[in-house]
C-alpha cells in the first residue's frame, strides 16, 4: 500500500462525514478517481460495513419505545405539579415575609416565582403569574395573613410583578441560549 493509500484512508471517515477542509476534500476526490482500492473502501464506509458496531448507527424500533414515551409523559406531568406547586408555595412565601423582617428574601424569591411560572406557562407566565401574585395577594389581604391595608398589600403585589418580570427574563435568556438547533 503506497502512503498516499494510507493517508487517504485516515481522511475517509472524515471525508465521508464531510469535516474536512475544501483542499482536502479535492485531494481525496482526485485520488479515488486514480484508486480503486481506496473508492472500494469508500463505499464500505458508506454503506456501513467499515465501521465498528459502535460506530455504526442504531435503527430505532418505534414499538419499543412506546412505554419509555408513555413514562417520560407521566414524569412530565409530574414535573409540571412540582413546579406548579413550588411556584404557588413560593408566592404564599414571600407574601408572608412581607410584613416581617424577612422582606429582603423576597428580592430572592420572586425572581425564582418567575423562572418557575416561566417553565410552567413559558410566555403565557408574563399575564398569568402576575394574576396569580394578585389572586394570592387577595387572599392574604382576606384572610389577614400578613398584616397589611389594600393599598400596601396591591402596592407590594406590583413590586413582586417587577421581580417576577426579572425571573422570566432570566429563564427565557437562559431557555434560548441552551435550546438545541432545529436541523
Amino acid at each position: 500500500m503506497k502512503t498516499e493509500c494510507s493517508l487517504v484512508r485516515d481522511l475517509l471517515p472524515l471525508y465521508v462525514e464531510d469535516m474536512v477542509s475544501a483542499e482536502t476534500a479535492q485531494y481525496v476526490k482526485s485520488h479515488l478517481a486514480e484508486c480503486s482500492e481506496c473508492q472500494a473502501e469508500l463505499d464500505s464506509l458508506k454503506e456501513g460495513e467499515g465501521l465498528t458496531a459502535i460506530e455504526k448507527k442504531p435503527t430505532a424500533n418505534t414499538e419499543d419505545a412506546k412505554p419509555f414515551k408513555t413514562i417520560m409523559k407521566r414524569m412530565n406531568r409530574q414535573f409540571y405539579s412540582i413546579a406548579y406547586a413550588a411556584l404557588i408555595f413560593l408566592i404564599f412565601l414571600g407574601f408572608g415575609w412581607t410584613g416581617g423582617e424577612n422582606l429582603m428574601y423576597n428580592s430572592m424569591i420572586m425572581p425564582v416565582v418567575g423562572i418557575f411560572g416561566y417553565y410552567v406557562f413559558r410566555w403565557k407566565a408574563i399575564y398569568k403569574v402576575p394574576i396569580l401574585l394578585l389572586i394570592i395577594d387577595t387572599f392574604v389581604f382576606l384572610f389577614k395573613l400578613v398584616d397589611l391595608d389594600l393599598y400596601s398589600a396591591f402596592l407590594w403585589t406590583v413590586i413582586y410583578s417587577i421581580f417576577v418580570f426579572v425571573g422570566i427574563t432570566i429563564a427565557f435568556l437562559l431557555h434560548f441560549a441552551f435550546r438545541k438547533e432545529k436541523n
